[in-house]
């Protein structure tokens, strides 16, 4: 901790030194950030984070609202401001309000925590008008507390969300430094004229690139014009279920070590042989896509700087326990690793970046290429002790975590989309915990049936977890 802030103020003291303020530059809107936000304007499913905290004593009101007000003033605090002017870039600008904290009226039962923390999960979210983040609260009947800081992807999968819990340790940084930049109408005027340039010629280049391939002129075209409706939803069917599997961090590293891997790779074989239960992943190799942040600190000026590699993952290597081979495996794909904002979901069809930024959102959705197989997702989030709140280490906690969440997703929903399991992994105060996601039913129809997989895969590995919480928003 002491590291990044140290980092983060020394940047802004050599901005200042060199004679430009250190907010001069805005904070644009981004592909990736574009792309997440799409999720909430009813073109798919909004994506959450949440950072969960299980305390064995509860915070005060005044405690909670302590935590509230910092995050307020933080960098989670933004809106989209869209330009009047033709083609200028959208940016991100300071909020001047955000959801209130909430705070559950009666005590829930310990072993419901995390079917808490997904109902708290599915709020909705409006990151364009400012409201992309929520703190909630509930007393458990044990005399402890569960408390959910849960955010937009679009606010909060970067740098943004970063800084707002370091925020909450040191308050220093509990600023919205670089969103109050301002931008006048003479540069908005000249963004709009260059951009428009660009467009144009961008526009050109895919007009030639459509004649000369039909599948691509193809597809183009209908996402011009064709009109598939959106599956209806299923409001008594299955839906996402959740489990977190908690370990020692000392066996795990143990069990790594033996195996010849990293904390990080056994990480990706467990995640790996978990989705090789899914008979989407029938007979094949299971396919992971790491979450890899690219960007340097102070660098980030985005609000999203994470982007994600594939990487294929022998069968032989999981009935062999071998995580040397999957470790060079991942080396090789973190080496060839993309720019962000260049996937599939920010960029379809490798559309230039300025056009796709101004198109329709209906248009790019419907340009969305269908991943030809069942993925696996894995997000490791690192060791998170330095980002605890003074407020919340103080009362204990059991578990202090991250995962994400789709909201809305049902079976019509999860067959449109290529995840099967989505997974992150947290180490917190000596231990480490597995979060899982079943997004599709052929998955795991229920948290139990999750659950029981995980344990017996980790229990294959030498690995005895220390407990194991279930979430289930079907019951």
């Amino acid at each position: 901790m002491a590291t990044l802030t140290r980092g983060i103020r020394a940047d802004r003291d050599n901005a200042d030194r060199n004679g430009v303020p250190s907010s001069a530059a805005p904070v644009y809107v981004n592909l990736t950030d574009k792309a997440f936000l799409r999720l909430h304007h009813g073109y798919g499913m909004p994506v959450v984070t949440q950072t969960l905290t299980i305390l064995r004593t509860r915070l005060t009101v005044d405690q909670l609202n302590s935590m509230h007000a910092l995050l307020r003033s933080g960098p989670l605090t933004r809106r989209v401001h869209r330009s009047f002017v033709p083609f200028a870039r959208a940016r991100w600008l300071p909020a001047d309000t955000a959801l209130p904290l909430y705070l559950a009226p009666d005590p829930i039962a310990d072993a419901d925590a995390l079917t808490w923390a997904n109902e708290q999960a599915q709020y909705r979210l409006d990151p364009d008008a400012g409201y992309g983040w929520r703190l909630s609260a509930a007393p458990t009947r044990s005399g402890g507390m569960v408390v959910c800081l849960t955010k937009s992807h679009a606010v909060a999968d970067g740098h943004a969300g970063l800084l707002a819990e370091a925020g909450l340790v040191d308050p220093a940084l509990a600023t919205q430094h670089g969103l109050d930049a301002e931008v006048g109408l003479r540069d908005e005027l000249a963004d709009g004229a260059r951009r428009g340039i660009t467009v144009a010629r961008q526009a050109i280049t895919e007009v030639r690139r459509a004649a000369r391939d039909p599948k691509h002129r193809e597809a183009v075209r209908a996402a011009l014009f064709a009109r598939e409706p959106e599956p209806e939803p299923d409001p008594r069917g299955w839906r996402e279920q959740s489990v977190v599997v908690t370990f020692d961090a000392a066996q795990w590293l143990s069990a790594a070590d033996r195996d010849g891997g990293t904390a990080n790779t056994l990480y990706l074989a467990l995640t790996a042989d978990l989705l090789r239960r899914c008979p989407l992943v029938d007979n094949i190799p299971p396919v992971l896509t790491p979450a890899v942040r690219i960007l340097r600190e102070h660098d980030q000026h985005d609000a999203n700087s994470f982007t994600r590699v594939p990487i294929v993952v022998q069968r032989e290597w999981l009935d062999s326990h071998d995580l040397t081979s999957l470790r060079a495996a991942s080396k090789a794909a973190f080496a060839a690793v993309a720019t962000v904002g260049s996937g599939v979901l920010s960029r379809p069809r490798q559309l230039p970046p300025d056009l796709v930024d101004v198109l329709p959102e209906g248009v790019v959705h419907r340009l969305l290429e269908k991943v030809p197989v069942t993925i696996g997702m894995c997000s490791n989030m690192g060791n998170l002790d330095a980002f605890i709140a003074p407020q919340l280490r103080a009362h204990a906690p059991s578990l202090h975590m991250k995962r994400a969440v789709v909201q809305g997703i049902d079976a019509p929903r999860a067959a449109a989309q290529p995840v099967a399991l989505a997974t992150w992994l947290s180490e917190a105060d000596g231990k480490i915990h597995w979060a899982l996601e079943s997004l599709k039913p052929e998955m795991a129809h229920t948290a139990a049936e999750l659950a029981d997989l995980a344990t017996d895969i980790a229990a294959s590995w030498g690995l005895r977890p220390l407990h194991t919480y279930v979430g289930d928003l079907t019951r």
